[in-house]
């Protein structure tokens, strides 16, 4: 890898914690892996420049800015690294089309926009 090299004192309780959690999150390779995204995330989530999300993209009607937990930004970032999501609102639609709209609910509102042809239906005559 490219760049350059800097070395960080940890406590030895704080290496403890890095390498109980590296043990459970096999998607970060090794500790300067966990320390680049961790600090990166870090960065983005406490000081993000003014007006990067408008410039990345148009606003739209639907278009919502949320400052993601650090941890789960990082997630979010290994699995578009391993190919699961093409980006991170990629990840986030369908972490939210998972939580909101259930089985119970698209039938929900079938049988709403339904009732609502036939009511028009009824009308039209």
């Amino acid at each position: 890898m490219d760049g350059e090299r800097i070395s960080l004192r940890l406590e030895p309780e704080d290496l403890r914690m890095l390498d109980g959690f590296l043990e459970e999150h096999p998607e970060f390779s090794n500790r300067s892996h966990l320390a680049r995204l961790a600090i990166r995330a870090f960065i983005e989530q406490n000081e993000a420049p003014e007006g990067i999300a408008s410039e990345r993209r148009p606003a739209k009607g639907n278009a919502v800015t949320i400052d993601v937990p650090a941890l789960a930004y990082m997630t979010i970032e290994s699995f578009i690294r391993a190919g699961v999501y093409n980006s991170m609102e990629d990840a986030v639609v369908e972490c939210l089309r998972e939580k909101f709209i259930t089985k119970e609910t698209k039938e929900r509102i079938l049988q709403q926009q339904a009732e609502s042809v036939r009511g028009l239906e009824v009308l039209d005559r």
